[in-house]
């Protein structure tokens, strides 16, 4: 059965400073003063309105209050103290301010959790001397006396990483201003980074994979930064092949503002690694670190370059209680090393890389027993066999398994939700399936897996309107990912919304297009982007692509299956019944897809999908 989190509801406030970076250069050393006068307003007030203080970064704070009424009380009162308050000549200091209400899960003394990222994205959309409040926060509050205080609806905004439109009100406060514009929502452009893959400076290609490693976590990191936008793995470290490129075309095919590029040196138990911020628009050094530590402190060196990076680019990283990389890594660098080699090859979905991935996630537990990253891996690992090459009893044990080991060593790792969420529903647990990737989600909005396999276990259920949203919300959390577009695109088709599943697959055969500019070798990118040809009418195309991918991997479960499919789509029965039957003989456990897939439609009257199903049923698939 699944965990329980420790949750609870709580009124949750972001502040900070509006245009802090542009006051501290024109104040110079006075802007000191006048953020310590600042923090002293906020925090010596608080205390008065049942609230605390639970996190601060540079010129922002996160509080979290008992009540709605206090939490409004004490806005307002800081909105006053800070309009009133001579700061310095020439200066006012303009403060913005969010509200929300929501549950979050309980994090040593913080919280986390989507609805704790949802009111951090609603300070963002206010401007400088203005509060606002989420629909949670002002319903909480709906039919109540609040003195010399008063709520105005702004409309309905699109916050980042949100799908749904969020109501924003704003609170009136007598004798302050009133008329902003309004809320700072798409309008503001995000800064765009990009992480090159660190170099090698070891003379050994077997560290290859840690320097890749160093410069993956950071990406993660960065990623789940709400002011920031980071350029995905596949694109950043695609473009090493372009050896002969300088910064500037680095960048400019990224469209990244800034890159971060850095070394890797081993020698025994010692590293040097050094990384540098570069202005990739002005061509000029932002910031540059050097470490020189044991190799032990590997994950530490990681959390201090994210850290320099967000405090270079004013950022705030620590207001959203971001896990740190080394809260959730081993502390055992040999254990870390098998694992993201076996995280490399596991992402290739393929059998081969998966059961490379399984030895490489095995070694990993090996050298620390309890690293629940690893067991994760192994968790998806026979979760992926016991679908695609043998749903034995045993794949389907370990999967259940490992996931609950992860678990139980991590109670915080969303990362282990979604590896035991998935192993539920190979059991047909859809119920707690579902409840598991919800905590996922609430744990780390920004995980893609979680977001993806919910709209899977949706999708075989028939819960199409859910899995579109679920789908979308993927791609928009990992662009660069074309099968979550592709799925988009045909839960769409399915629910009659034609214009909006052809600009999803036009959507998806653009970034498989782009990957494969990078990565031709992969018979996914072919597979997925020949679906959505054959969806988009390109029937020739399609099926030149899915030649490209069998020719690749011409026995794989998974991309026979997608084959069957694509040649259903174009009407060749007979080719893709053969495709559909070896994915069977291939170990292919799809019961559910088979029966929910609508490129598969046109062969439901023939008599041999009927055999097809009979025969995955027979065998206790």
């Amino acid at each position: 059965m699944m965990n329980e989190l420790p949750k609870i509801h709580k009124t949750y406030l972001f502040s900070d400073i509006e245009g802090s970076t542009r006051l501290a250069l024109k104040l110079g050393e006075s802007y000191a003063f006048v953020l310590n006068r600042y923090r002293n307003i906020f925090q010596s007030a608080i205390g008065g309105f049942q609230g605390r203080v639970v996190d601060t970064a540079g010129d922002g704070f996160f509080a979290v209050f008992e009540n709605m009424e206090g939490a409004i009380a004490f806005a307002a009162t800081l909105q006053r103290a800070y309009s009133a308050v001579s700061w310095a000549s020439g200066i006012i200091l303009r403060v913005r301010i969010g509200v929300h209400f929501g549950e979050a899960i309980i994090s040593g003394n913080g919280f986390i959790g989507l609805e704790v990222h949802r009111a951090s994205r609603v300070c963002n959309a206010a401007h400088g001397g203005q509060v606002l409040l989420s629909r949670a926060a002002a319903e909480a509050v709906t039919g109540k006396q609040l003195k010399g205080l008063s709520i105005r609806p702004l409309g309905t905004f699109l916050l980042k990483d949100f799908e749904e439109p969020e109501p924003l009100f704003q609170l009136v406060i007598q004798g302050l201003p009133v008329d902003f514009p309004p809320p700072r929502t798409e309008s503001v452009p995000l800064p765009t980074i990009a992480v090159l893959p660190f170099l090698n400076l070891s003379g050994d290609s077997g560290q290859d994979f840690l320097c890749e490693g160093i410069a993956e976590e950071i990406i993660i990191t960065l990623g789940k930064i709400p002011d920031l936008r980071v350029v995905p793995r596949s694109a950043s470290f695609a473009v090493k092949s372009k050896s002969g490129w300088s910064l500037a075309e680095t960048a400019r095919h990224l469209n990244a503002s800034y890159l971060l590029e850095g070394s890797v040196k081993r020698y025994a138990q010692q590293l040097r690694i050094h990384a540098e911020l570069i202005d990739a628009e002005k061509g000029v050094n932002l910031w540059s670190g050097r470490f020189d530590r044991g190799i032990a402190d590997i994950f530490v060196i990681q959390d201090e370059i994210a850290q320099n990076i967000s405090s270079t680019l004013k950022i705030k990283l620590g207001a959203l209680q971001v896990r740190h990389i080394s809260d959730v890594q081993t502390r055992n660098v040999n254990a870390y090393d098998h694992y993201i080699r076996g995280r490399r090859y596991y992402n290739q979905f393929s059998l081969k890389g998966v059961k490379m991935a399984c030895s490489m996630y095995e070694q990993a537990v090996k050298q620390d027993e309890n690293y629940a990253l690893a067991y994760c891996g192994l968790s998806d690992v026979y979760a992926y066999l016991y679908m695609y090459e043998s749903p034995s009893p045993d794949n389907l044990f370990k999967a259940r398994s490992y996931s609950a080991r992860a678990m139980q060593i991590d109670p915080l790792l969303a990362r282990a939700y979604v590896s035991r969420g998935v192993s539920l529903s190979l059991e047909y647990n859809m119920e707690d399936s579902e409840a598991l990737l919800e905590q996922a989600i609430a744990l780390d909005p920004q995980l893609f897996e979680a977001w993806y396999w919910y709209g899977r276990i949706c999708f075989v259920q028939g819960k199409l309107e859910k899995a579109a949203h679920l789908f979308e919300t993927a791609n928009r959390v990992q662009p660069e990912d074309f099968q979550s577009a592709l799925l988009a695109a045909q839960v769409y088709a399915d629910l009659g919304l034609v214009p909006k599943a052809r600009e999803a697959w036009e959507r998806a055969v653009r970034i498989a297009a782009r990957y494969l500019e990078f990565n031709p070798d992969d018979p996914r990118a072919y597979y997925s982007g020949a679906n959505g040809l054959m969806a988009l009418g390109e029937t020739g195309k399609s099926l030149e692509w899915l030649q490209k991918a069998l020719a690749l991997d011409p026995n794989d479960g998974m991309l026979l299956y997608n084959a069957g499919c694509i040649y259903a789509m174009a009407g060749l029965n007979d080719e893709a019944f053969d495709a559909l039957s070896r994915s069977v003989d291939a170990g292919l456990n799809q019961v559910a897809w088979f029966m929910n897939d609508s490129n598969l439609d046109t062969l439901r009257e023939d008599p041999r999908f009927r055999e097809l199903l009979d025969k995955m049923q027979d065998s206790g698939r």
